[in-house]
């Protein structure tokens, strides 16, 4: 069986992180995998394929220093990992440092790096000329969606035949599982947001949306899924603004699905995004789904076939909630064409798995 090494940071739950370990869950059918974290730490390590090696990349703070500021220590670290085993090939899963730690592999395998955000508002956490440099030396880049790739070779001048869109995948049947696992009973109209609480984000949108509509006498409730390093204030301005008979905030929940499947609405009122994954399994659950306008939802809803798109501003957000609550949205074609929408998980697999043959 061929050996693949791949690289991540952590596994705390974030779209990525949860897209990784749906990929480790079919690649370790195939291949044997060695997987290298700064920290085998989060709520998805559960989700980690018992069969998958995890190692860790931070061993101490002195050792990670000179690892983390020192190129040569670096170099030397991660090619005494990649002279271990036999690698196939190298895959550095989120973007920036994790690319250049494949890239610093001095044995001929194949070596890719992912891109999971729109780098036109994201900073994937290494200078432009490093960028360049690291991206380069890859076999292929793989971004998660078409605007995705065009943005990241406009603003890098990577050229596009060195870059492929793979979107990225979720394990389908045991979402449908979880989602009745428990269940979820909502009393009222319920608009329901699932993402780690940072400034990508964009919660403050739906505390705001909250405020608008409680003003106005609406009956509805917002449900706030995940943790993160917002999460204090979002929850401060939830009390400020008056709104926590609106505004339910529920923390981190390894399972989601029965709160997305329950909800009238899922809302993503997200800043930026490079795919949206969970946008994916609301619509797989059959959930409706607002988001605002930004890249990977707009591709996955294909303009708005499959969901509400509006502008990415903060005022669009809340008054297409109003306009949801007064009943002024048709939803028939909306819902017939939910009722036809597939995956697109064999693509993405063959894919996946031909990039790697």
């Amino acid at each position: 069986m061929k050996k693949i090494l791949i690289f991540g940071y952590t596994m705390d739950m974030g779209g990525a992180e949860k897209a990784l370990t749906d990929t480790l869950n079919y690649l370790n059918k195939n291949f044997e995998i060695d997987l290298y974290l700064l920290e085998p730490v989060g709520s998805l390590m559960d989700f980690v394929p018992k069969n998958v090696n995890v190692y860790r990349l931070k061993k101490n703070i002195f050792s990670y220093a000179l690892f983390r500021y020192i190129p040569f220590y670096r170099r030397k670290v991660i090619n005494k990992i990649a002279n271990k085993k036999d690698y196939y090939a190298a895959l550095g899963y989120m973007e920036g440092r994790c690319g250049t730690w494949v890239a610093d592999i001095n044995k001929k395998i194949k070596k890719y790096g992912w891109i999971h955000n729109d780098v036109s508002k994201f900073d994937i956490g290494i200078g432009e000329k490093e960028i360049k440099n690291t991206y380069s030396k890859l076999d292929k880049v793989i971004c998660v969606s078409k605007e995705a790739k065009t943005i990241f070779c406009d603003k890098y001048s990577i050229p596009e035949n060195k870059v492929e869109v793979i979107y990225n995948f979720i394990n389908e049947n045991e979402i449908l599982e979880k989602s009745k696992e428990f269940e979820v009973k909502n009393d009222v109209f319920t608009f329901v947001n699932v993402a780690k609480m940072r400034d990508q984000k964009r919660q403050d949108r739906l505390v705001m949306a909250a405020k608008y509509l409680k003003d106005l006498g609406y009956n509805f409730k917002i449900q706030l899924v995940g943790d993160g390093p917002n999460f204090e204030k979002i929850k401060n301005m939830v009390h400020e603004y008056d709104v926590e008979d609106k505004v339910e905030m529920l923390g981190l929940k390894t399972n989601p699905y029965p709160y997305i499947k329950a909800a009238d609405f899922f809302v993503l009122s997200s800043y930026m995004e490079g795919y949206g994954i969970v946008i994916k399994e609301a619509l797989l659950l059959k959930t409706k789904v607002l988001t605002t306008d930004i890249v990977g939802p707009r591709e996955i809803l294909e303009d708005g076939k499959y969901g509400i798109i509006v502008k990415n501003d903060d005022e669009s957000l809340k008054y297409m909630m109003k306009d949801i609550l007064d009943g002024k949205v048709s939803f028939k074609d909306l819902d017939n064409n939910m009722k036809n929408y597939k995956g697109d998980n064999e693509e993405i697999m063959k894919k996946t798995l031909e990039l790697l043959k």
